[in-house]
């Protein structure tokens, strides 16, 4: 590859070339390259040695990083001057699920309630309302109070400053269909939601498919249709967890909070931390710890049960034990002990709005807005976290 040095005044040779081969965001190779002598406005061929073949069933990247070599009068040795990240495959796509195995579905139907049971799984509806109220592995409910996917639509920071609105969501239509087999069930909701009241009303039809597995396995398909009158922050889905789902991994861009426009610096990479972790230190209270080109996820207790869930195409998310409401509505960051819930609240984005510059300076970038009269999808899958 090419390096070029665009100081005025500097030679390259004052630099080493540290990199680093990720395979499915963990490094398995690394090195140190002596950058040589490169005058000012020049540039510099390098080859990076890495060894390891690129297997088409993994996702690589390569990360690079300028250092210096030697102690100088504003950073010691090693100190980074320039970074960057490149893509050296494609993103991997989820395969289909795998039907072998011999598990079916029982259907379980009572008042308020229909479920699909297996070996060591349950997941159960609210026909009335449309929404997922049990999801069951190994006994353990992973839904906290059948706070199943809502529609999450609220987003409030200092660059985009803005009120919650009363929201409402209707069922449209709710179906259920069993395969031949009995090996999978497929849910098919129709919503939806009104956001706000008068001229400021907004009215967003939703749609959700559920794809129950026997195996626990569960896709859901979710498209939002925004309309003319369309002026909200983010589509997605939200959902209330166990409360013993703290620990946190993700593949995917961070270590740092991150976002659609502000994500250059947060390299893909595999990160852990905690749902408590996860939060930011923000003089007024707002919106925070997004993540952004997620892969997957898993969310788990202190001894390993928990979820995971994999993005078929694009997702962000979060995972706070705070609404976006909640926060906005707080005003000091000091007092986030005040209003922290036992239990984890997960945002699944399919797209939010860009962050801009609106506290000082303009709005989003348009590529960065979500567009009035257009359809967004996504599609995720939830598994057992084993």
């Amino acid at each position: 590859m090419k390096l070029e040095n665009r100081y005025d005044f500097l030679n390259l040779d004052q630099f080493d070339l540290q990199w680093q081969l990720l395979k499915d965001g963990q490094v398995v190779e690394s090195g140190i390259l002596p950058l040589g002598d490169t005058a000012p406005n020049k540039d510099i061929e390098v080859t990076i040695p890495y060894k390891t073949a690129l297997n088409a069933g993994s996702e690589y990247f390569l990360n690079l990083s300028a250092r210096l070599k030697k102690d100088c009068n504003w950073a010691n040795a090693g100190h980074e001057v320039a970074s960057e990240q490149y893509p050296l495959t494609k993103k991997i796509a989820v395969v289909p699920v795998d039907m072998a195995f011999n598990d079916t579905l029982k259907v379980e139907e009572e008042k308020g309630q229909i479920g699909f049971r297996a070996p060591g799984f349950f997941i159960a509806f609210n026909p009335e309302t449309g929404k997922m109220v049990s999801l069951r592995y190994a006994g353990t409910d992973m839904i906290y109070n059948k706070e199943g996917f809502d529609f999450n639509w609220f987003r409030a920071i200092d660059n985009d400053k803005r009120d919650y609105l009363p929201t409402t969501v209707k069922k449209q239509a709710f179906d259920w269909k069993q395969a031949a087999d009995k090996k999978s069930v497929t849910i098919t909701t129709s919503l939806e939601a009104t956001v706000g009241s008068g001229a400021k009303k907004v009215v967003l039809p939703f749609d959700i498919t559920y794809t129950v597995y026997a195996n626990g396995t569960v896709d859901v398909d979710a498209t939002f249709k925004a309309g003319d009158d369309f002026n909200l922050p983010r589509l997605g889905l939200q959902i209330a967890l166990n409360p013993t789902l703290e620990k946190v991994e993700w593949y995917g861009r961070g270590p740092i909070e991150n976002y659609w426009d502000r994500k250059n610096a947060a390299y893909v990479g595999l990160y852990k931390n905690t749902v408590t972790g996860m939060e930011e230190a923000y003089v007024r209270a707002q919106s925070m710890g997004n993540r952004d080109d997620v892969r997957w996820l898993t969310l788990k207790s202190l001894d390993n049960q928990g979820i995971q869930i994999t993005s078929k195409d694009h997702l962000n998310f979060s995972a706070l034990h705070f609404t976006d409401s909640e926060l906005w509505g707080l005003t000091y960051g000091h007092d986030l002990d005040n209003i922290r819930r036992a239990e984890v609240i997960l945002s699944l984005d399919c797209i939010q709005r860009g962050i801009g510059n609106g506290s000082c300076g303009p709005g989003p970038h348009p590529h960065y807005e979500i567009e009035k009269n257009k359809d967004y999808s996504y599609s995720f899958r939830i598994e057992n976290a084993k």
